[in-house]
């Protein structure tokens, strides 16, 4: 068994400058997010599950975040309420050290508490580490959403981009 080098905790809202910062990582890769921008603490905890939003953290640095896990409603239908979106980015310095493994697992443990019944990853084809992460955790690719959205900025602005739908299916509550 290798040594620990990182504990998972809920986030506190002092953590999101660092968790915007890896958020931006993501953005700068092109491969992560539509999005062109990180939101605001407020708008991140208003989108945000937030009793499922963790942060890995370094053991022999406790200020230094390696990622971050949260999930979101997939809609504002009450009938969908057991269903979410997750968002999963580590820092590139923490890659290769099990952290999105970790995190993926305690969000799975914890929307299985929260009384959900399926997590969606959304991925960008071209990001297989994304994909093949989420297909360990016992994801299954379900779709591919054709020309989703038209990408504004990095390498691939003004390409329509294809989005993978991957789906964890849960214990359905009261089974």
């Amino acid at each position: 068994m290798a040594d620990v080098t990182f504990t998972l905790r809920p986030i506190r809202p002092e953590d999101y400058p660092q968790v915007r910062a890896i958020y931006e990582t993501g953005l700068e890769s092109g491969h992560a997010t539509y999005e062109t921008q990180a939101p605001t603490w407020q708008q991140f905890s208003r989108s945000k599950i937030l009793e499922t939003v963790f942060v890995a953290v370094d053991v022999e640095d406790p200020d230094k975040l390696l990622g971050w896990v949260a999930a979101a409603p997939i809609s504002s239908r009450s009938v969908f309420h057991g269903v979410v979106e997750n968002s999963i980015y580590i820092h590139p310095d923490a890659r290769g050290r099990g952290v999105a493994g970790a995190l993926l697992d305690k969000l799975i443990e914890v929307c299985q508490g929260l009384h959900k019944w399926g997590i969606h990853a959304w991925v960008f084809p071209e990001n297989e580490g994304s994909a093949a992460l989420h297909v360990s955790r016992g994801f299954e690719k379900v779709g591919t959403f054709r020309h989703l959205a038209k990408m504004n900025y990095g390498d691939m602005a003004g390409q329509w981009r294809d989005t993978v739908v991957y789906e964890k299916l849960l214990p359905k509550p009261g089974e």
